[in-house]
């Protein structure tokens, strides 16, 4: 396809290739050779060329089918922006003749823009699906479909359906998939391969022979860190009083493990179930189901606060403590914890702890004045998975000599933290690059998708547990000089457990690579239509439109729900949705994301559900920082109350006025609503049945006190 170049030079010459503008390396030439002959999964570390590889795809592919057009996906607005800034800046492409598309673009013009003649797409995979659904869109006329980040390729992400599409709807498929970090788990790397219809695999470390010269060397320092033996004081406090609760909830039988061993995952999934089996109980076995839930969710909160005293500190712990207080009155179960840990002087010992600063706040200013001092224009990121955290680490950092700290967190605002704006995010990574700020302190938002070449020092306040996040993060130095990682973890925390879960899925990830890639060995790629390659006038009139590449495309940064793995937004939209119900029908956005992040979740895939929910018109929000279920049922609204629970129904009152009877089958609602003495807004219709009053339901739009 790109031949080596003549003796002498060290840049590809191809007649859509523009002269100089990439550098000759073996390793993404054999690649981009292999994949113009099949779909193909390409699994390189960040920085190492992976958008060099699809545009020489591309090119190949518009040269040689004179017709064909071009389609290149990555799943946030930034990234699809920064893909057709490389590609204008590598291929002789007018920018006439590429297009962008995101959510941003209306489906009136998007229309137009898949009718017109421009030869490259660049699009947001939402975008592609909606089009497709709609029929805006046949991917009939597109020889090659590009999938950056393609481990999102899992379950109902909108890759799996645009390439379901292809396959059918093109004569000639031909698919680049792209990651730095397809998963660790034979199944997961499977299910990508499955519902991308890969029959290539091509897999390259650092440590590869012909990768190795263009690697720039990263220093990965894990520190371990002791806790004050103060810590340990409260700690002690902490697990009584989650020991106490698991006791009971293993004495009713619904923990069976050794209590020692249970966390979060076991307490999140028992959550679950118990829900679920109230849902489905009879009115007189309603009791013993709440009462479960609410030690359930008792042990989860006190589990949380150990985490945050061990990994974050009592500042983080404090701040979670006060948005309890401001909760109690609405959770129940935050009364009862705080309550105890007044009267057992919990309270009073975390109050005294917050003049011992977590020793990892130390470390971390001594990592930075070390850093600084040796590199006064170096630039550093400090990842935390809370956001609380982040705010205490600027107003730490910023008080270091050479230090101008800044944070960089998502839109939502919070208990009174005000979000950042999508202008002030571009402006922050503005500021970074000019160096007028040196330290950003971020959320999982600045994992992915951020093109900063100048970061020498990454810093992880926590370890993380998936090493897709891992090497994001890591991916966020070492790009055009070496750099440096550090992690810190403290002993005797769950920060060690995350160290040797994300070390030892990297492992995994290997491994399994390199047993798809002999599964997949056996494999004959389809073969290729003969070529129809563009002529020398068509290549004369390529010539004089190509112009110099266009400036940075000025497009919001991405928000938290496309930043976020998007694997766990479906399992956070039910919580959430249950979340609301349980709130009444309405709840405040931040009580909410503050329960999730309870159950596990981190503040980029709650916010992500949150959105996806709104989008989706399964919730609303009527004014900023409130959501309430939407009406999407035809009906009169009535007040019902329900006076008896029969086995198929139960007998209610409709608006205090009538008595009416409600059938199993006339019921679409909640099954936890109807209870004896509850009372909810519903839309339905009355009508009679063998000179009986019933009542139809078609939707439970409210809950109200009782």
């Amino acid at each position: 396809m790109l031949p080596h170049p003549p003796e002498g030079r060290a840049f590809y010459d191809h007649p859509l290739v523009r002269a100089g503008a990439v550098e000759y390396r073996a390793y993404q030439a054999s690649i981009a050779e292999a994949a113009v002959k099949g779909n193909t999964l390409v699994v390189l570390p960040t920085a190492l060329g992976k958008t060099v590889i699809s545009a020489l795809v591309a090119a190949n592919t518009l040269y040689t089918y004179r017709s064909a057009r071009v389609l290149v996906m990555a799943p946030t607005r930034p990234l699809v922006a920064q893909h057709r800034e490389s590609f204008l800046r590598i291929l002789k492409i007018g920018e006439e003749d590429s297009a962008m598309l995101t959510g941003n673009t209306s489906p009136e013009v998007r229309e137009v823009v898949w009718k017109s003649p421009a030869r490259i797409v660049f699009a947001t995979p939402q975008v592609v699906r909606n089009d497709l659904l709609e029929g805006r869109l046949t991917l009939a006329s597109f020889g090659l479909l590009v999938f950056d980040e393609c481990h999102r390729a899992v379950k109902e992400y909108a890759y799996t359906d645009v390439a379901s599409f292809y396959e059918r709807q093109a004569e000639n498929p031909l698919i680049l998939a792209m990651t730095a970090s397809p998963g660790s788990k034979l199944e997961r790397i499977q299910e990508v391969c499955s519902n991308l219809s890969i029959e290539q695999v091509f897999y390259r470390t650092e440590e590869d022979e012909d990768v190795r010269p263009y690697v720039q060397a990263i220093k990965v320092d894990w520190k371990k860190i002791d806790l004050p033996a103060e810590y340990g004081i409260l700690e002690r406090d902490l697990r009584a009083m989650l020991l106490d609760r698991l006791r009971k909830l293993s004495a009713e039988g619904y923990v069976r493990k050794d209590l020692r061993f249970v966390g979060r995952k076991e307490l999140v999934e028992l959550g679950e179930l118990l829900r679920y089996r109230l849902e489905a109980s009879i009115e007189e076995e309603r009791g013993r189901w709440m009462r479960a839930i609410v030690h359930q969710s008792a042990a989860l909160t006190i589990f949380h606060m150990i985490e945050l005293l061990l990994s974050q500190g009592p500042h983080t712990l404090s701040c979670f403590v006060e948005k309890m207080r401001a909760e109690r009155a609405e959770k129940r179960s935050y009364g009862i914890l705080l309550s105890e840990m007044a009267s057992a002087g919990v309270l009073g010992k975390l109050e005294r702890l917050k003049r011992v600063p977590h020793p990892k706040v130390l470390q971390l200013v001594k990592i930075v004045k070390e850093h600084i001092g040796e590199n006064r224009r170096g630039r550093i990121l400090v990842f935390s998975q809370y956001r609380d955290t982040v705010e205490y680490l600027v107003k730490v950092l910023e008080k270091v000599e050479g230090v101008s700290a800044s944070r960089f967190i998502g839109q939502a605002s919070r208990f009174g933290g005000r979000g950042m704006s999508q202008k002030e995010q571009i402006q922050v990574l503005d500021e970074l690059r000019d160096g007028s700020v040196n330290l950003l302190v971020c959320t999982s938002i600045a994992e992915e998708g951020l093109d900063i070449p100048e970061v020498d020092l990454v810093v992880f306040y926590e370890p993380i547990p998936s090493e897709i996040r891992y090497i994001q993060r890591r991916g966020r130095t070492g790009r055009r000089a070496p750099g440096k990682v550090v992690v810190l973890a403290a002993n005797n925390a769950l920060d060690l457990a995350y160290l040797r879960a994300s070390s030892r899925r990297l492992e995994n990830m290997r491994s399994m690579m390199e047993r798809v890639r002999r599964a997949l060995s056996a494999k004959t790629p389809r073969p290729r239509p003969p070529p129809d390659p563009m002529t020398q006038e068509e290549l004369s009139v390529l010539e004089r439109k190509a112009r110099y590449p266009v400036e940075e495309a000025e497009v919001p940064f991405a928000s938290e729900a496309e930043e976020a793995a998007y694997r766990e937004v479906g399992r956070a939209c039910r919580a959430l949705y249950a979340k609301v119900l349980e709130y009444g029908g309405h709840a405040k956005v931040e009580n909410l994301l503050s329960d999730l992040e309870v159950e596990g979740y981190s503040n980029a895939v709650a916010e992500a559900a949150l959105r996806k929910l709104i989008k989706e018109r399964r919730a609303l929000s009527p004014r900023p920082g409130a959501v309430e279920i939407p009406r999407l049922a035809r009906g009169e609204e009535y007040e019902v109350t329900v006076d008896k629970v029969l086995k198929g129904g139960a007998v209610v009152w409709v608006n205090g006025k009538w008595r009416a009877r409600l059938a199993a089958e006339d019921y679409d609602g909640p099954r936890s609503v109807l209870k004896k003495g509850a009372s909810f807004n519903a839309l339905g219709k009355l009508y009679r049945a063998e000179g009986v009053l019933c009542l139809r339901v078609y939707q439970v739009v409210g809950i109200n006190a009782q």
